[in-house]
C-alpha cells in the first residue's frame, strides 16, 4: 500500500522494494532474475527487506505525519530521541534502495558483471545495522512432514 508521506523523497523511498527503476526493473522484480543465479544472496537480501517493512508498517502514521522532519533526520544524521529507532531503519533502507539501482542495471543486463560483491557488503552491512537497532529476525519455520 503506497504511503503518504511527504517529501516526495521519502515517499519513494517508503516503497524501495517496488519502485520501478532501470528500464521499469524493481528491486523485487531484480531479484527475482539474480535468484536464478544466486538463490542464497537473494533469500538474504529478502530477509531485510521483509524485517524492514514490518517496521515501516508499524511506522506509518508516524511518517505520514512526521515525514518532513523524520527526511531533515535522515539528511542531517543528527540522533533525534524518539526516531532514531525508524531513522535508523530509514537509512538502512537507503542501502538497500541504492542497492536495488545496481540489481536493477544487472538485470536489464545479466551479461554484465553480476554485482555479487555489493550485494554481500550491504546485505552484511544492513544486517548489522537492523541487529544494533533491535529489529527482530524473522524466524523460519521448518518444512512440515508428511505422513507416510
Amino acid at each position: 500500500m503506497p504511503t503518504q508521506a511527504e517529501p516526495a523523497e521519502l515517499a519513494q523511498l517508503i516503497e524501495f522494494a517496488e519502485r520501478p527503476r532501470v528500464e521499469d526493473w524493481s528491486l523485487r522484480a531484480a531479484l527475482t532474475r539474480y535468484a536464478q543465479p544466486q538463490p542464497r544472496r537473494v533469500s538474504e537480501v529478502l530477509d531485510l527487506v521483509r524485517r524492514i517493512e514490518f517496521v515501516i508498517g508499524s511506522h506509518r502514521a508516524a511518517i505520514e505525519n512526521d515525514g518532513p522532519a523524520l527526511w531533515d533526520a535522515l539528511q542531517s544524521h543528527e540522533r533525534n530521541g524518539d526516531t532514531d529507532r525508524l531513522v535508523g531503519v530509514l537509512r538502512a533502507m537507503v542501502e538497500l534502495d541504492e542497492l536495488g539501482d545496481l540489481l536493477a542495471v544487472w538485470a536489464a543486463d545479466p551479461a554484465s558483471k553480476r554485482p555479487d560483491a555489493s550485494v554481500d557488503a550491504v546485505t552484511a552491512e544492513v544486517a548489522r545495522r537492523l541487529d544494533e537497532l533491535g529489529i527482530p529476525r524473522e524466524e523460519r519455520q521448518p518444512p512440515r512432514r508428511r505422513r507416510g
